[in-house]
Order: C-alpha cells, then sequence, then structure tokens
C-alpha cells in the first residue's frame, strides 16, 4: 500500500484540533484568500501571511450536479461553505444520495478524505459534512 498524495500541497493539513483549510492573509489590506495567493487578490501586493481557517463554516448554497465525470458518477453535491475571514469555499458536500440538500445556514466541517485513486494512490482532498448539533460559526 502506497502513502496518499494530497491533491495539491498547501491547501489544508490535519492538526492536533482537526483539519483545517490554510490560506493566506495580506498584510497590508487584511484580504484573505482561497486557496492561498502569492500575491494579495484585493490590493495586489505580495505582504501575505499564511493563516488557518479551521475546520467550521456554514452552508451558503448547495446543488446536485446530474452530470458525472470521470472521477464522480452523477448525483454528488457541491457547494459553497463560508469559513472565517468570511472566506467562501466551493467543495464537494458529503450527502448521501437521496437525503434532502441541507438548507443554507447549516454548519458544516471539514473533513479531509481519500477522493479518488490515481497511479495506485489514494488523493487525499476536503470536503463538507453537515454537523447540525454545532452553532453556526457565523450566526
Amino acid at each position: 500500500m502506497t502513502n496518499p498524495v494530497p491533491l495539491r500541497e498547501g491547501l489544508f493539513r490535519e492538526t492536533a484540533a482537526g483539519p483545517t483549510l490554510l490560506a493566506s492573509c495580506c498584510t497590508a489590506c487584511g484580504h484573505t484568500s482561497y486557496p492561498p495567493a502569492p500575491r494579495c487578490l484585493d490590493c495586489g501586493r505580495e505582504a501575505q501571511e499564511p493563516v488557518e481557517l479551521g475546520s467550521d463554516g456554514e452552508l451558503l448554497c448547495a446543488t446536485v450536479v446530474h452530470m458525472g465525470n470521470h472521477r464522480y458518477p452523477p448525483g454528488y453535491t457541491v457547494g459553497y461553505v463560508t469559513m472565517p475571514h468570511g472566506v467562501r469555499v466551493f467543495a464537494q458536500l458529503a450527502i448521501s444520495a437521496g437525503e434532502d440538500l441541507p438548507a443554507p445556514g447549516t454548519p458544516m466541517t471539514l473533513e479531509i478524505v481519500p477522493m479518488w485513486r490515481e497511479q495506485e494512490q489514494d488523493v487525499l482532498a476536503y470536503r463538507f459534512v453537515p454537523a447540525p448539533g454545532k452553532e453556526s460559526a457565523h450566526a
């Protein structure tokens, strides 16, 4: 068995507190970008510092994709999740087939899981799962 590889280096990591997304924050204007950017997407400056977004967010919207691709059959769910610093992350959502889409405002939790296999290795990526027992991070 081989070690899993991340979808892309520098997007996420596991910490003692759980998984977190890695972003960048401009030291000049305070704009936070995900994925991390070498230059601020707001003011254009290169003064960026790394910031962890954590694992808790709030669902902005979700939809079911009815057209499959080479990794996922039709019927998978994607959505935007609002994270700390106002960052909106587009990601796959772990929703069971036939289950209703979670409503906007639903608390969501990040998980890092093997999403597919490539060249005989598991590829780690992130997705969000509903966390109805948690308080909204943006309430």
